[in-house]
């Protein structure tokens, strides 16, 4: 594990109802992402796992002072502070990749260099080649593909696209959520190792979810969610 002063990502007494419920979807007393760290975390379905990521996300309303995220309370930011504060900070990996397939890859990856001037200013002289050499290191070299429509690739192309769009102008964590639901065993594998070479080049934290299990071997610590649920909350 990788020992820094300021934590990736923080987590204190972290306790989420989602709203007209009655019972505690997250009940977690403490969780911490150190910088450079690459942690997996797994659960079934239904235990809370994409829920968390909504909070570090700053997607959901939380309590004062249960996550802060590279020094900063997100219950402390306005709606529109927290979306400013996730483009520049947080690259995620969707379960469904959500690119616009209407754009290329070089263009899907550039869209957090067009919402964050921070992502921007970091993806270097001309964004475009970054994204380019992004593509190239996922092996997605081809100038041919890197053109053509998004919806035209393969599900494996999309899902180096969409960690190539997570990962340009080096933000300092990377949430992935089950991004290899998708992918044969083979397939799992590289992503994986891919995956964790960029992230180690640019020195980002990788909170990476799945219920597979047979993947944690690849990283730095794994954590079972259930184990960090306190006791009495469902999960």
């Amino acid at each position: 594990m990788t020992n820094h002063l300021m934590s990736a990502i923080s987590i204190q007494s972290l306790h989420y109802t989602w709203p007209g419920a009655t019972e505690a979807v997250l009940n977690i007393g403490r969780f911490d992402l150190q910088a450079g760290e690459t942690v997996f975390l797994s659960g079934p379905s239904g235990s809370g796992k994409s829920t968390l990521l909504a909070a570090i996300a700053g997607v959901i309303d939380i309590p004062d002072g249960t996550v802060t995220v590279r020094g900063q309370d997100l219950s402390a930011l306005s709606g529109s502070a927290r979306d400013r504060f996730r483009a520049a900070h947080l690259g995620i990996i969707f379960q469904v990749f959500n690119l616009l397939p209407w754009l290329s890859p070089v263009e899907n990856v550039l869209l957090p260099c067009r919402f964050s001037g921070i992502r921007r200013q970091q993806a270097g002289p001309d964004p475009a080649v970054t994204a380019a050499h992004l593509l190239r290191d996922l092996g997605l070299g081809d100038p041919a593909l890197q053109n053509a429509p998004a919806s035209a690739l393969s599900v494996g192309q999309q899902q180096r696209v969409a960690a190539a769009r997570a990962l340009i102008g080096a933000p300092g964590v990377v949430l992935a959520d089950e991004p290899t639901s998708a992918l044969d065993e083979d397939a799992k594998t590289g992503f994986v190792d891919l995956l964790l070479r960029e992230c180690a080049a640019a020195g980002t934290s990788l909170l990476f979810v799945s219920h597979d299990r047979s993947l944690a071997r690849h990283f730095d610590r794994a954590e079972d969610l259930r184990d960090l649920q306190s006791a009495g909350v469902p999960c």
